[in-house]
């Protein structure tokens, strides 16, 4: 039994679903309703605005847009899809990282060497 943790999930790539979808449902919103009704906009509003093309000509109004970006703590360039989903959570990791001091920093790679040599040694059929 793996004792990895996963944080956030992130739907792989998927023509049929948008990425205002993938946004959805990646910050826990199971349904459209359920988000529609957390920013305080009909339903049928919402469902199109998720049916909409990505790019920024998709339609939806910008305070609309800064409502959704904000509810899903990310960029509207994100939410029109004019960002790649999976790319920005690596930068978040990134920028995260680049804002620690160097101590902090030396103690993430204290730690990654860690889950590394623990990973390596699982892989001998050690176990910790």
């Amino acid at each position: 039994m793996s004792s990895v943790r996963t944080f956030a999930k992130i739907d792989p790539p998927d023509r049929k679903r948008r990425t205002l979808q993938r946004l959805r449902r990646a910050a826990g919103y199971r349904s459209a309703k359920d988000f529609a009704e957390a920013l305080g906009v009909p339903v049928s509003t919402y469902a199109r605005f998720e049916r909409a093309s990505d790019g920024p000509d998709c339609g939806i109004p910008l305070p609309r847009l800064w409502a959704i970006a904000d509810a899903l703590g990310c960029s509207i360039d994100l939410v029109v899809g004019r960002e790649d989903v999976d790319a920005s959570r690596l930068s978040s990791v990134q920028s995260r990282y680049d804002a620690l001091t160097p101590a902090g920093r030396q103690l993430v790679e204290s730690y990654l060497s860690f889950v590394e040599s623990a990973e390596l040694g699982g892989r001998r059929g050690y176990q910790p």
